[in-house]
């Protein structure tokens, strides 16, 4: 794991607030996977880098990413506004 927590939160930061984005990164099976995904949904290559590195921290920080995702997922299966 050559980057720390802290950076990659700040790295993926721009989509946390988007439950779309945020279950595609879910639905996908790694970081690469999660780029082309988000990018093919939503065509925008800066969301797209920080599905990436959403799918990075949920790979090498999976109790941070479930913690940072929780809220988002939760309101998205409940059908309430984050």
């Amino acid at each position: 794991m050559g980057r720390s927590v802290e950076e990659i939160k700040a790295r993926c930061s721009r989509i946390l607030g988007d439950e779309k984005i945020v279950s595609i990164v879910g639905a996908s099976s790694s970081p690469t996977a999660a780029y082309e995904m988000v990018f093919a949904e939503v065509g925008d290559v800066l969301k797209a880098k920080a599905g990436r590195w959403l799918a990075v921290l949920r790979r090498d920080y999976p109790k941070e990413y479930y913690k940072l995702t929780e809220s988002t997922i939760s309101h998205a299966n409940n059908g309430k506004a984050n």
